[in-house]
């Protein structure tokens, strides 16, 4: 009763995180009409949530009438969630996290309709069972688990520290280098300057992106491995690689606030890595 749950959930993140690209955000955005329930961006995001999270159930031995029709309901709830958020078009972190939780109690009320997943006093038994590492794992059952951690790892960090640092109101960091640059080079700019300017800052930003999910992965390695003086070391390196850059007062504290919370998010998701690599 735990593994549709399971598949479910990995499917959801998966989706959600990393098949879901910016064109597809920017048409969610384009085609939202307020008082209007279609949106085909929102449509097309749910049909690659339904494929993936069929794909999955029959990768993973589970198929039958209950199973499509339970994949089909969770798919029509991930469409209705994400529709009214679009909706609302309220940002913040707790909306993204309140979105998240409305995704996951979704897939287990329904699975839960369909006898597909265990009552919540079994569920929290198994949790607690699973903590003490008195609860039996397969090895499948484990590579999904890892793998929701390294989603979590990777891509739902990157996505909280954004949404943190959005919610304060903060500038991004691409945007804060310009007034120094421009200091430098005199002031004033030519149109066709600024035009090249910001077009490069698109690949610098998704670059840092880049260097972000790396920075992670880097962490739940050491955490896994148990070297935590590589966590020092990588915060050094990357403090030397914005050395000149950190003269600038609101740069400084942009960058200290977003790696300790990278940093911070990189070492729970690594920790409970490191809980299922040794369970």
């Amino acid at each position: 009763m735990i593994r549709p749950l399971a598949v479910l959930i990995l499917a959801h993140l998966v989706a959600d995180f990393i098949l879901q690209p910016a064109s597809l955000i920017a048409l969610k955005q384009k085609r939202n009409k307020p008082g209007s329930l279609w949106n085909s961006g929102v449509f097309w995001h749910s049909l690659v949530h339904l494929a993936l999270s069929t794909a999955l159930l029959v990768l993973g031995g589970l198929w039958g009438w209950r199973y499509l029709l339970a994949v089909v309901c969770v798919s029509a709830a991930h469409y209705l969630i994400d529709r009214t958020k679009f909706l609302w078009k309220i940002p913040g972190t707790w909306v993204f996290i309140l979105d998240q939780m409305l995704h996951f109690v979704g897939i287990y009320l329904i699975l839960l309709a369909f006898g597909l997943a265990a009552a919540p006093v079994p569920l929290v038994g198994l949790a607690v069972s699973f903590a003490q590492h008195s609860l039996p794992l397969s090895l499948s059952n484990k590579l999904m688990l890892g793998a929701m951690c390294v989603i979590g790892l990777v891509w739902v960090s990157g996505h909280l520290v954004k949404n943190i640092l959005g919610s304060l109101r903060l500038r991004p960091f691409e945007s804060l280098k310009k007034p120094t640059e421009e200091q430098a080079s005199g002031g004033a700019q030519e149109l066709p300057a600024a035009a090249e300017a910001k077009n490069a800052a698109l690949p610098e930003a998704s670059t840092g992106m880049y260097i972000g999910y790396l920075e992670r992965l880097l962490i739940g390695v050491f955490m896994i491995s148990g070297i935590y003086a590589g966590l020092g070391l990588l915060g050094t390196l990357k403090t030397l690689a914005r050395f000149k850059q950190l003269e600038n007062r609101e740069i400084t504290e942009y960058f200290i606030l977003g790696t300790m919370l990278s940093m911070l998010l990189g070492i729970l998701f690594g920790a409970l890595l490191r809980f299922l690599v040794f369970f």
